[in-house]
């Protein structure tokens, strides 16, 4: 996989990890008000682990979007 590929793929994760994130915290609420606590601290779990993940590729996509920076060459600059 190249940086560039990695970038695509981490940037889609952390966009999308907050969504699902969210979407997850709503299901705690509505399993919880239905009456099934041991769904909602499963999905809470899930939750949690969304949120460790999204972290995660939030460190990885600034460091690989370092790594590109710092790859490039230095463009050709005349000294006036």
């Amino acid at each position: 996989m190249t940086l560039r590929n990695a970038v695509k793929t981490l940037l889609v994760l952390v966009l999308a990890l907050p969504m699902v994130a969210a979407v997850l915290v709503w299901v705690v609420g509505l399993l919880r008000a239905m009456g099934d606590a041991a769904g909602a601290a499963v999905v809470g779990h899930v939750g949690s682990a969304c949120q460790v993940v999204w972290l995660v590729c939030l460190v990885g996509l600034l460091v690989t979007l370092a790594m590109i920076v710092l790859g490039e060459r230095p463009a050709d600059r005349e000294d006036e």
